[in-house]
Parts: C-alpha cells; structure tokens; sequence
C-alpha cells in the first residue's frame, strides 16, 4: 500500500511539472497571437476542474502573470478558472466532508453586499466589477483559514516567482511579436531607457506585484522557513522591481531590505558585513559600467525636487502628482457630508481624469464611514476563526508583508480603482 502511495504522488508530481510546463508554452504562443487567450485559458480552466485541489490552486497561481495579456477578457476568463475551484473546493469541503457554515461569517458578508448594491451611486459595470472581486476575496479568505493545506503557501511562493521570472523572459518577445507591440504600453525615460512591465498592463503594476512577492520572501526567510532558494528568488525578483524605475518600489525595497539587514545582523555580524562590502562594491561597480542607468533612477526621485516651493510641492512632485489628487478628493468627501458617512458607491465616477490612487481615501469615497466600518467587520471576522484555532502566534516577520500592503495602499487604490 505504500509502494502504490509513492508511485501515485510521483505521478501526480511528474504531471503537475508537466502541465506546468504545457502551460509555459501555450502562455508563450499567447505572446504571439492574441486569440490564443480563448485556448489557453479553457485548457486552464479544465486542469482546475479536474486535477487535485492542491494543484488547481497552484496552476492558478502560475497563470496569474499572465492574465493581463488582455486586460479585460483575459481577467474575466481567469476569473471564470478562478470561480471553478472555488466551487469545486465548496462541494469537497461542505458536502464531502460536511463541514458546517459559519452564519456570522455569511451574515456580515450580506450584509456588506446589500449595503454595496443600494442606491446611494450609479449602477453601472463599475459596480458590479467591485462587488464581485470583493466577494472572491471573502470567499479565498474563507477557503485559506478553512483549509490551509491545500494552499501550499511557501511552495506557491516559489511558483509564483518562478512564473513572474518566465514570463518576464517572455516579454521580451515584445521585439519580435505584433501582438505584444500593439499591447504593450511603452514608457520611455531619458538615454533611450523604458519602465519594463513584464506582460503587466502598467510597470508601476508589476513594482507592486513584486513588493508583495519579496515582503512575502523575506517573512519566509527570517521565520527561517525559506531556504537559499528563496535567497535567489529574492535576488531576481528586487532586480526585475528595479527595471520598473518605480519610486514607490524603491522605498520599500528599501525597507524590506533593512529588515533583512538588521535580521542578518542578529544572526552573524561578521558574515553580514562580509556580504554588505560585497553588495556595496557590486552596485559601485554597476555604477561605473551603467552611469546613464544610475542617472534615470536618481532623475525619477531628484526630478524638479530643487525647484519645490513647499513641503507640500515636494511630496506632490516626489509622489507624482498624488498629493494634489488626495487633497481633492478629501475636500469633495469633507464638503459632502452624507458621502463622508455613506459613500458614493461603488458606482462613483471620479472626480477627474484620475482615480484617487490611494485605498484608505477611495475606500471613504465609495463606501464612507458605514460602509468602510462593514467591510472591516467582515475581515475581522474572517480572520478571528483563523486565530481561534491557530495554536502558535506568527513569527514577527509577518509585520514586513503587513507594512508593504499598508504603504502600496497609500499611493495606489488597488481594488478600489474607479475604471471610469
């Protein structure tokens, strides 16, 4: 019997390298023709639908750098492989295994929705857009306390990293393929330099995307649950973040990197500074070979700083622009009293060109205090079933992925993004 376990998970674990790799390719023919999207993302949805839950979620977590290849119908596909799991992880759980419901868990969640359906904003597809994420953010809560085997966290990690390395790799296609050109969004700085984006829709996307990826690296590596792999993971993705020349990505690769510092500090002084002559020397010799590189990433912090006139000019122009928006936006909110409390909804058209581009101020916005008190309701009660039954506290390092969601949601409004 357990000689048939093992030649079962070696099968299962040759097949699943095997789809992956399956996967790469028809991702890389997507590259190349745009209709390949209705192939491949049906031939995802079939190995969610039909492999174990444990590698349906990790196929799912391979493709997410590349469903922005078109930004709406290749989302909405990938939602629909999305949707199959977590039907499929629902029936196994509640009827499989008979687990019970969590009322408190499914009254909060009506009640947030039926609060986000009334009729204090516009009803259009901006609003049922939003209503629908949130829900499969509930629901992908729910299913990771509920459930936490299935989702492999550090091991997904990894996938995901490894995923965002190919399909950067991929991009560079972008010379060569007519439908990545007509796609792309090219983003030039000076000495004929560009912002990469991998095949994101915007690079300060793919920054973001990697500040999570590294703030949830370096949580793994200082609970010591990481390994060198991670180490390398790490090293590859802060590079990739780099070529976005995102300032936002800048400070907090900075400040991951001092936790890291500090952590390596505490565990061996000697080699830590060993390893910080070595890194130092690294980037002063980058430096010399690639000045015009150097000049770009000072440009995009140093750029017309000088010329500020105030405090308040200078973070407007070190935050490109947002101080302006936020101030407007907090203005409208503090003017109008019953969409301080209530919201515009999630219907709300923006107040200009631009969304808030900041989370805390869009989420006031478009739901006010009552509906923002709802939405935090819910999280909390989603996460006090998680605490209930975890018998270790988590490592001190949960606080590095923490602070990096708290900063990302300062300058960028994320799910909260109004579309038009």
């Amino acid at each position: 019997m357990t000689k048939l376990k093992q030649i079962y998970q070696f099968y299962i674990k040759k097949c699943f390298i095997c789809n992956l790799i399956f996967l790469s390719v028809l991702f890389f023919a997507h590259c190349f023709w745009g209709n390949m999207m209705y192939i491949v993302f049906p031939v995802l949805a079939v190995m969610v639908a039909l492999d174990n839950l444990e590698n349906s979620f990790s196929y799912l977590i391979f493709s997410l750098p590349f469903c922005m290849l078109n930004v709406y119908i290749s989302v909405m596909l990938y939602l629909v492989c999305c949707i199959i799991f977590i039907i499929r992880f629902y029936i196994a759980y509640f009827f499989k295994r008979k687990n019970k419901l969590n009322f408190s868990i499914l009254i909060s969640i009506a009640i947030f929705v039926i609060y986000s359906i009334l009729p204090i904003g516009e009803y259009n597809l901006n609003k049922f857009i939003k209503i629908f994420i949130f829900l499969v953010i509930f629901i992908a809560f729910i299913m990771i306390i509920r459930k936490n085997e299935v989702f492999r966290g550090h091991f997904n990690i990894k996938l995901i990293c490894l995923s965002l390395i190919v399909a950067s790799l991929f991009s560079l296609t972008y010379l060569i393929s007519p439908y990545l050109k007509d796609y792309m969004i090219i983003l030039p700085l000076e000495n004929n330099l560009t912002r990469f984006m991998a095949l994101f829709v915007h690079p300060n996307v793919f920054a973001m995307f990697s500040e999570v990826l590294l703030s949830l690296l370096a949580y793994f590596i200082i609970s010591k649950k990481g390994n060198h792999n991670d180490i390398f993971l790490f090293a590859a993705i802060a590079f990739l973040g780099l070529l976005t020349f995102s300032k936002t990505y800048l400070i907090i690769l900075f400040i991951i990197l001092a936790f890291l510092t500090i952590w390596c500090f505490t565990q061996n002084s000697k080699k830590t500074i060993l390893v910080l002559i070595y890194t130092l020397s690294l980037a002063l010799l980058v430096c010399l070979i690639l000045p015009n590189v150097i000049s770009n990433f000072l440009n995009r912090f140093l750029e017309n700083i000088s010329e500020s006139v105030s405090f308040k000019d200078f973070l407007n122009k070190l935050t490109t622009g947002r101080v302006d928006l936020w101030i407007e936006y907090l203005s409208y909110i503090f003017n109008n009293p019953l969409v301080l409390f209530f919201g515009r909804g999630f219907g709300a058209q923006r107040l200009n060109l631009l969304s808030t581009h900041n989370a805390y101020i869009s989420i006031i916005y478009q739901l006010g205090i009552v509906g923002t008190i709802l939405f935090v309701q819910v999280l909390f009660i989603i996460f006090r079933e998680f605490f209930k039954k975890k018998t270790t506290k988590p490592h001190w390092a949960i606080i590095i992925p923490i602070l990096t969601l708290a900063l990302i949601f300062v300058v960028e409004d994320l799910i909260f993004f109004i579309f038009e």
